[in-house]
């Protein structure tokens, strides 16, 4: 159970948190208009830089070709696009703007923010220079300037540092933005809204987790049996020290001292929050300790005076390291069949798989394989609340499951007597209900039978002639009469009109519903526009009030070599190209007709070769439900398609009825399955 959750929930993330691919602005320049300016007053310039290791003052004229320089975002922040042979302590970094006439010959200021000697250029002109100004600044310096008339200019930037040796503050690049003369208060807001994800992300986890370590300590105070409790509390002690180190080394970023120290003891932290959580997990799962436990600690400690004494010590490692054998701990314990089964084991699984999954995902942001989820660098906070909440849970029902066991026990005992007066009950009963049930059954057995005679009586008796389409259609009721629908009508303008549909609800009630499309298809299927046609339909059933009934219809016009489909809330149409053999979708959404809802449809046009063959199938097809209760799925629908596309238009409907068999089994069909299959004659 634990190696299936983490498994699905590591490829969730994964897929969700793939970094899209760094785009740089050449060859086209960044555009700078009065609408890029007009919401906060600056566009910051953090994409991709064209970038060259080295100094050579040539690098700041405008005219100089830089078109074989590499892409690199200023920042150079872990997770982005970094210098292919590393950061060498000297770089050079350009980017061509293109200026609004609007803006030319208006004042604009140029800030950058730099914890190194960082040279600004505009037009080969020197705007700033840190170094010569003495300044080294985050928070930004800026300069205004007055935008020459002319629409190309080149921005060029020299950034020179070299973070401490035994510590790094901090990324050590740059960042440069572009604003107007008035975003002093827009940049006292940003500010305020860094303070307030501060408190959100840092400060409000590690307060809830010394609340949850005081009310765990306390539990243990009070059961001291209950080991659990104690190191939950510890690991939680752990968790916020996290927290604190790592806000100290913000704090404190000019303090040499602490930046060396606050790395140190934020990762010590963090391997003690595993220890414990460690220890944690075997207190609730198994009746004894493994010794394997005592590896671990040596370990620990190990590790811990790695971080403390190396000069310069591999944190991101260290930690990932230690991580990695707890995981294969867990695994390894969980495969062996010893671990206890208790109640709520299923949160505290839960709990450990979400912390895991984004643990991995943090690993990946800190060696840089893949960007910040949506910003936000230090994601393991969401990872530590979810574990936190979910094992918080599974301790604190421990307290509570003696009472309710003995309440369960009881109610048992009652239920027992009961159940004794309830069959001596039953015993006369008996017979009275098989009677009905017997009654109920013919009755039901009639109102399926009176259904699927009204839904087959609903369906073309001969399918059209169309010259230049071959046609072919099929349906397999079910045990239970559904709404599935289909019917045709050859144009005057000699093209053929195609309904296919299926009516929500069973039963006669659906019944009623396709008898009322078809008439309204039969009075109207031959108009010019389909969705027309499905406006008039809707207007119609919604006047009916046939509460909560409604319909879900496709309309397609086809012609040898074009289809125009329009869909009122029915899965896409499939096109087979029989030139390329590719599967493609053609028209989906829209809101069913005679529903409460008011919207339009849309049509949908492709054109359609030789041999290209249209599919219209109902979702009975791709719900089909195997023997393991797995849907057979529009993916492998597509698929038997594809198989059988090549075939004549009726044998492909048979070899599709025969893919829901073989994929159901034995099992007892649940849905109808209808298919429409319309293919454009090849050319002889």
């Amino acid at each position: 159970m634990l190696q299936r959750t983490l498994y699905r929930l590591v490829a969730l993330v994964l897929l969700l948190s793939a970094p899209a691919a760094v785009q740089g602005q050449e060859p086209d320049p960044l555009q700078v208009g009065e609408v890029t300016l007009a919401d906060e007053g600056i566009i910051y310039l953090s994409l991709a830089w064209r970038y060259h290791p080295g100094d050579d003052p040539r690098w700041a004229d405008p005219a100089f070709d830089d078109t074989d320089w590499e892409l690199v975002e200023p920042l150079l922040a872990s997770g982005g696009r970094l210098p292919r042979d590393g950061w060498p302590g000297t770089g050079w970094f350009r980017r061509h703007l293109r200026i609004a006439a609007a803006l030319r010959g208006k004042p604009l200021v140029i800030r950058i923010a730099t914890p190194g000697a960082t040279a600004v250029f505009l037009d080969g002109v020197a705007l700033m220079d840190t170094a010569a100004s003495g300044l080294a600044v985050r928070a930004g310096t800026s300069r205004e300037v007055v935008i020459p008339p002319r629409p190309d200019h080149v921005l060029a930037v020299r950034h020179i540092f070299s973070p401490p040796g035994h510590a790094r503050s901090g990324d050590p690049g740059f960042l440069l933005s572009i604003e107007r003369p008035d975003t002093v208060q827009l940049q006292i807001a940003v500010e305020r809204r860094g303070t307030m994800s501060l408190a959100v992300f840092a400060v409000l986890p590690a307060f809830l987790a010394a609340f949850l370590a005081l009310f765990h300590l306390a539990l243990f105070l009070s059961y001291p049996k209950a080991r659990e409790n104690l190191f939950y509390a510890l690991s939680l002690v752990a968790s916020v020290g996290i927290v604190i180190f790592g806000l100290l080394q913000r704090w404190q970023a000019t303090n040499e001292a602490w930046r060396a120290l606050a790395p140190r003891l934020a990762v010590s932290s963090v391997l003690a929050a595993i220890f414990w959580g460690l220890l944690t997990y075997y207190a609730v799962r198994t009746r004894a300790f493994p010794r394997v436990w005592i590896a671990f600690a040596a370990i620990g400690v190990a590790l811990m005076a790695v971080t403390l004494l190396l000069p310069k010590p591999p944190y991101t490692w260290i930690w990932s390291v230690y991580f990695g054998l707890m995981v294969i701990e867990v695994f390894r314990m969980e495969g062996s069949g010893t671990t206890v089964e208790g109640e709520g084991g299923k949160v505290l699984v839960g709990g450990f798989a979400v912390f895991s999954v984004v643990l991995v995902l943090q690993i990946l942001i800190d060696f840089g394989l893949i960007r910040p989820v949506a910003g936000i660098g230090s994601v393991w906070v969401f990872g530590m609340l979810a574990f936190e909440m979910a094992m918080s849970l599974f301790l604190a029902r421990g307290f509570g499951r003696t009472s309710l066991h003995l309440e369960r026990r009881l109610a048992e005992v009652s239920a027992l007597s009961e159940q004794v007066l309830a069959q001596e009950r039953a015993a006369h009963e008996q017979e009275l209900h098989r009677r009905l049930l017997e009654a109920e059954n013919a009755r039901q057995t009639s109102e399926i039978d009176a259904a699927r005679a009204l839904q087959l009586s609903m369906l073309p008796a001969n399918l059209p002639a169309v010259k230049g389409l071959e046609t072919a259609a099929v349906m397999a009721t079910a045990s239970e009469v559904g709404g599935d629908y289909y019917d045709f009508r050859v144009a005057p303008d000699g093209s053929l009109v195609v309904a296919f549909g299926d009516a929500t609800g069973h039963g006669v009630a659906a019944g009623i519903m396709v008898t009322a499309v078809k008439a309204l298809f039969s009075t109207l299927g031959g108009g010019e526009s389909l969705s027309g046609v499905l406006a008039e339909c809707d207007r119609v059933l919604r006047e009916m009030y046939v509460k909560p009934l409604h319909m879900c219809l496709t309309l397609a016009r086809l012609t040898p070599g074009s289809v125009t489909l329009c869909s009122a809330g029915m899965p896409p149409v499939l096109i087979h190209r029989a030139g390329s053999g590719e599967i493609e979708e053609l028209g989906s959404g829209g809101r069913p007709i005679g529903s409460r809802l008011c919207g339009v449809w849309n049509e949908h046009s492709a054109p359609l070769g030789p041999g290209d063959t249209l599919l219209f199938a109902s979702d009975g097809f791709a719900e089909q439900l195997d023997l393991a209760d797995n849907p057979l799925g529009y993916e492998r629908m597509a698929e038997a398609f594809r198989a059988a596309a090549d075939a004549p238009a009726c044998e492909l409907v048979d070899r599709l009825l025969a893919r829901a068999a073989a994929w159901r089994g034995e099992r007892e069909q649940g849905d109808d399955i209808t298919f429409v299959v319309v293919r454009a004659r090849a050319a002889h």
